[in-house]
């Protein structure tokens, strides 16, 4: 039983987190709040650059709300200029 212990204190080490609530996008469907908040990401850095904190917001409502798979693709399109949104 002291497995079970140390697995518990383990767990709450880490906090779990979803992405607020944004008016912008009030449905279920979280496609749009996913796909924005990655555009607003890299809007944000390209604007003020990678070192500016505020911008990590954006970072992790898109990761916790898109699949790595539609990131990964955006993250390829965007490299080899392919990506079909405006950063």
């Amino acid at each position: 039983s002291s497995d079970k212990s140390s697995d518990s204190s383990n767990m709450s080490a880490y906090k779990l987190e979803t992405a607020p609530f944004d008016p912008r996008f009030p449905n279920q469907n979280v496609t749009r709040y996913c796909y924005q908040s990655y555009i607003d990401f890299h809007r944000c850095q390209k604007k003020r650059g990678e070192d500016f904190a505020p911008c990590n917001y954006f970072q992790k409502v898109y990761k916790s709300m898109c699949p790595n798979a539609w990131v990964e693709k955006w993250d390829d399109q965007r490299e080899s200029g392919t990506f079909p949104g405006r950063i």
